[in-house]
């Protein structure tokens, strides 16, 4: 590769970065001049010739957790390690580069290991990832966590599945405005689970094809106008010795709300698909964001079985109020935090609403009608302060109201207040 080649990969990954993309590439190294570097964008180590790089990032999140609406002591406040990842990312040869992401503290998964796969160019701007990594589907539980509006996840993200091992194949469909990601995956149940195994011997099938008409750069930021349609599809079946294979549903406080009666022998047994859509539209400092997502299960109890299906939207919008660009992935500080220089970072406000149903025929043989909830509505209020790019504190309410769910009645409401703090490093 010719330094020219090089250094116009190298513009393409940084033109790149920061940007929202339904799938994203490891970048070609950095163009640094020593052969170790550490900055905002990590600690980056090269071989001689620089066509080989080893980049180290890591960052950890922190929360204080408080559910006013507890009143029975079943969900303790205070301060706890929400997350700590360290994520190591290696550019092998021209084209083919690896990632492993390992949680330090508190696995989201039954394995520390987060993300581990390979990338490899195909030409023509398609590529190939393999291995463990984020399921192509829905667009809230695809973004990081740092890239949150709110703290959390909202309910709607119940109905995405999380990491997953398998094969993806990604890239533009005539031109830079349409992007399509096929994949086939082991299969992971909704409720954001992560697997690292399979548990029987069908795959699912996951695409998406993503619509940008609008694009636009502004300080660094992506904004413009876009919309997809994503969808999986795969034979689900419960082996007795690991479980049931089926979802629990959760509160953006992480109380489980909803949830299959495993224990009286129900199982998945069937075909498992998703379909949804979302959009977005970012202009100056306002962003808005609306996914909606459908789901069926075929489960059984028994000599019963029943094709259950549940549905979700959820809708957001945010605005900067210190002026900077709004963007899926983050807000950049015009200034960063510097009270000697009047600078204070930049600050930002963020509504959001989602709702969960889940179908009447689901209960009561399912699931337990006293015990889980058939529909869940929340709305949710956030300010958001960037004191740098990379690091971030955030303080949020949230609202979660339910139907049914109780022996009598419905399940009482929940109000929850979180605060997070974040850096990365």
């Amino acid at each position: 590769m010719t330094s020219t080649t090089r250094a116009t990969l190298v513009l393409a990954a940084l033109c790149a970065a920061g940007t929202l993309r339904a799938q994203g590439r490891t970048p070609e190294p950095t163009r640094d001049t020593a052969l170790v570097v550490f900055d905002d964008d990590g600690l980056r180590i090269h071989s001689a010739d620089h066509r080989k790089q080893l980049k180290v990032r890591a960052y950890v999140v922190i929360d204080s957790r408080n559910v006013l609406s507890d009143t029975n002591d079943a969900s303790a406040s205070g301060l706890q390690l929400r997350r700590s990842r360290v994520t190591f990312d290696a550019n092998l040869f021209p084209g083919i580069a690896a990632r492993v992401m390992y949680d330090v503290a508190a696995p989201s998964g039954p394995s520390p290991i987060q993300d581990a796969y390979v990338d490899a160019g195909l030409g023509g701007g398609w590529w190939l990832r393999a291995g463990k990594q984020k399921t192509p589907f829905g667009l809230e539980r695809y973004m990081s966590i740092s890239a949150q509006l709110l703290p959390e996840r909202s309910i709607a993200s119940n109905l995405h599945p999380g990491r997953d091992v398998g094969l993806l194949v990604t890239g533009p469909l005539g031109g830079e405005h349409v992007e399509v990601a096929l994949g086939m995956f082991d299969g992971a149940p909704d409720g954001g689970t992560t697997q690292d195994n399979d548990t029987n011997d069908d795959k699912d099938f996951t695409y998406r094809i993503w619509f940008k008409p609008v694009r636009k750069k502004v300080n660094g930021a992506e904004q413009g106008w876009g919309f997809a349609y994503n969808g999986t599809t795969g034979v689900q079946s419960s082996p007795s010795a690991s479980g049931t294979h089926l979802p629990t549903f959760k509160t953006p406080a992480l109380l489980q709300w909803f949830g299959y009666s495993e224990a009286s022998g129900v199982h998945a047994t069937g075909r498992h698909s998703r379909n949804g859509a979302f959009t977005y539209l970012h202009q100056g400092p306002l962003g808005l964001m609306a996914e909606y997502l459908a789901t069926s299960q075929v489960v059984s109890r028994g000599a019963s079985t029943a094709t259950i299906g549940t549905t979700a939207w959820v809708a957001d919008a945010q605005y900067t109020l210190t002026g900077e660009p709004s963007a899926q992935e983050g807000i950049t500080p015009h200034d960063a935090f510097d009270p000697e220089k009047g600078h204070w970072g930049a600050w930002q406000v963020g509504a959001r609403v989602a709702g969960v149903k889940v179908a009447d025929e689901a209960f009561p043989l399912y699931a337990d009608s006293t015990a889980s909830a058939r529909q869940a509505v929340e709305a949710g209020v956030g300010l958001n302060w960037y004191i740098t790019r990379l690091t971030k504190m955030q303080i949020a309410y949230e609202h979660t109201a339910f139907t049914g769910g109780a022996k009598f009645g419905d399940k009482r409401a929940e109000e929850y207040v979180q605060l997070r703090w974040q850096a990365y490093f």
